[in-house]
């Protein structure tokens, strides 16, 4: 069965963006029963960006096969999606696909697949790594290698760094001492359009999470 079929109505929602009606013939082979919790989710998504950022939607991107593979990307991502956070995650990062960021530009197709990876809690690690960096320029700080972050223990922590670090979202600095954000990790939180507020927090629950 085509896994899309649950998102069509969240797509359609789109059209007057410039979603073409060609959308109604994409397919994808995946979890459906994943794809409908995912297409709730967008349904919210889309509604917003149309509401509050029609003017930076990409109309070129949307009549594109990159927004297509995107699609295809986010309900892959959802079929191993491990909470209803991580399917809100999923649906916030596909829905900022829609958007034109200034630079430095975001590799969209790159940071969809790399989300897929990302755990709840490793990507709540992140948002605890960032809201400990200089809130002026997070990715240009540095995360000691042994910090403590709230409501974790220090082993917790430390797996959770690992992970993240394994899959291009922190590299080791002064000498494998500390942590700094990748540039990957600078365009997930780009593409998820997180709220400065939690940017700043430390461990927010994704079910919380704002748009700006």
């Amino acid at each position: 069965m085509n896994a899309l079929t649950p998102l069509l109505p969240a797509l359609h929602t789109l059209a007057p963006l410039g979603l073409p009606a060609t959308f109604q013939d994409w397919f994808a082979y995946a979890n459906q029963q994943q794809a409908a919790r995912l297409a709730a989710h967008l349904e919210r998504e889309f509604a917003v960006v149309a509401a509050e950022h029609a003017p930076a939607v990409d109309h070129a991107y949307l009549r594109s096969d990159a927004f297509r593979a995107n699609v295809v990307q986010a309900v892959r991502a959802a079929e191993v999606a491990d909470s209803d956070g991580k399917l809100r995650l999923i649906a916030r990062a596909l829905a900022g696909c829609l958007l034109v960021f200034p630079a430095p530009q975001v590799d969209k197709f790159q940071t969809m697949r790399v989300l897929e990876g990302v755990s709840e809690r490793e990507f709540t690690v992140l948002l605890a790594v960032v809201g400990a960096l200089d809130p002026l320029d997070p990715y240009a700080d540095t995360l000691p290698a042994g910090a403590r972050l709230p409501g974790l223990s220090r082993d917790e922590a430390g797996a959770a760094l690992l992970g993240l670090a394994q899959q291009g979202l922190l590299t080791l600095a002064s000498g494998g001492e500390a942590w700094r954000l990748s540039p990957l990790a600078r365009q997930l939180v780009t593409l998820a359009r997180l709220d400065a507020r939690w940017l700043g927090s430390h461990g927010p629950e994704l079910d919380e999470l704002d748009l700006f």
